[in-house]
């Protein structure tokens, strides 16, 4: 019997002390309810709020749901040919979540609604995924499309309510037949 309790002696001292332990958090009895757990847990009733009834949830709402602003391209100008120099930004405008619209030249190269709009051009690709950046002058912003064929052009904009989308707006180019 030594021999078992220098052993296993301390094991057995943890299991008495863990079976004491749990029937005394679970053999307590306040107030009709047995268990340490029923009596924790009469005092977590939660009340429930309404908090659509605050002042200010309606403008939280309008703020949420707002649209983040959108690039596109202006069909007007007809379309683009290969190994030409073209004016490229004029082509595209950003608009904003009121619906004001900004030219995407004026955004971008002039950058003169700093305040309102800021945009970049992330890339232009083929439809492979080789990409044209190289062909593209971000002085003026035009282009010289190496060969006819269909383009991705990726635009990251934001608003002055800092919301931001890029997108992906994709173009054909043309080959010019006299």
């Amino acid at each position: 019997m030594k021999v078992i309790f220098q052993e296993f002696g301390t094991a057995i001292i943890a299991i008495i002390t863990a079976a004491l332990i749990i029937g005394i958090l679970f053999g307590i009895s306040v107030s009709g309810r047995h268990g340490i757990l029923e009596i924790a847990g009469t005092a977590t009733n939660k009340v429930e709020v309404d908090y659509t009834s605050y002042s200010d949830f309606d403008s939280v709402v309008t703020w949420h749901n707002r649209t983040k602003p959108v690039a596109a391209y202006t069909a007007t100008f007809g379309r683009f040919f290969a190994i030409e120099n073209t004016s490229f930004l004029e082509r595209y405008y950003a608009k904003d979540m009121e619906g004001s619209i900004y030219p995407m030249d004026e955004v971008i190269i002039a950058k003169l609604f700093t305040n309102n709009m800021f945009g970049k051009l992330l890339d232009i690709r083929k439809a492979d995924g080789t990409s044209v950046m190289s062909a593209y002058s971000e002085v003026n912003g035009s282009i010289r499309f190496p060969s006819a064929g269909v383009y991705e052009v990726y635009f990251q904009i934001r608003d002055r309510e800092n919301l931001t989308s890029v997108w992906k707006i994709p173009i054909a180019v043309d080959e010019r037949r006299n």
